[in-house]
């Protein structure tokens, strides 16, 4: 049996001198199976749903570790090579690069929208879960953050004051504001909980106040083995 895995850093390992050390490496021995770790550090959202179409007809089961919304990805036209942009403007690749940090400087400044990259990112959970079981592939999904899920979730009532410092609300009326609300809700609806491990509840990072982590942030050995055994014991698929 073969396992896919992808994700950010969290699921990739960094701040770990091994990274068979990581989370997906360890759910792997476990079940002694083969394995891909696909993730990279500073993968969007969109990385991941295109890697995650474009290899899982080669693996048996699928593991999908979603990332932070604001992120995105580019393709360089010279040479193909991804390039992942987040808000803090950090890449391996291109963090020197005077190209990279206006372009991601144009984005942030004036295209972010923090409201439509939460619907594109439920969107993209509810396509790939549909996808996958098309071509009836088992899959995990989990979340590496939160990504503010119960601040978009809240009932209508308490909407407009929930997420009145993340959209334009300034010029919105009313029926466009419910119109976002029911958007959302119907979106989170049509998620399959059962393959979304911890929904709301529990994400990778959330472990950050429990477990010693390196220089930047990221889980070292003992989170990893906390990350795995929460997968394992709540996995029913």
């Amino acid at each position: 049996m073969r396992l896919y895995f992808t994700g950010c850093s969290h699921t990739y390992g960094d701040d770990l001198r091994d990274k068979n050390c990581a989370w997906p490496a360890l759910i792997a021995q476990s079940q002694g199976c083969e394995f891909v770790n696909d993730s990279a550090s500073g993968s969007s959202n969109q990385r991941i749903m295109y890697r995650t179409i474009k290899h899982m007809l080669d693996f048996d089961k699928i593991y999908v570790a979603w990332t932070y919304t604001n992120r995105f990805t580019r393709w360089r036209s010279d040479n193909n090579h991804e390039a992942n942009f987040n808000i803090n403007l950090k890449h391996t690749m291109y963090g020197n690069s005077k190209e990279y940090h206006e372009y991601g400087r144009l984005h942030y400044s004036y295209w972010h929208n923090e409201l439509y990259a939460f619907k594109l990112w439920l969107q993209d959970i509810w396509m790939l879960q549909s996808f996958l079981t098309h071509h009836g592939k088992p899959y995990v999904m989990i979340n590496a953050s939160n990504n503010l899920i119960d601040r978009w979730t809240v009932d209508r009532e308490n909407f407009n004051s929930s997420v009145k410092s993340l959209l334009c609300f300034d010029i919105m009326d009313d029926i466009q504001l419910l119109t976002e609300h029911e958007e959302i809700q119907s979106l989170v609806q049509r998620i399959d909980k059962k393959h979304f491990i911890g929904w709301n509840q529990w994400w990778i990072t959330k472990l950050n106040g429990q477990y010693h982590v390196g220089p930047t942030d990221h889980l070292l050995e003992d989170g990893h083995r906390a990350v795995a055994k929460y997968i394992i014991d709540n996995d029913t698929n």
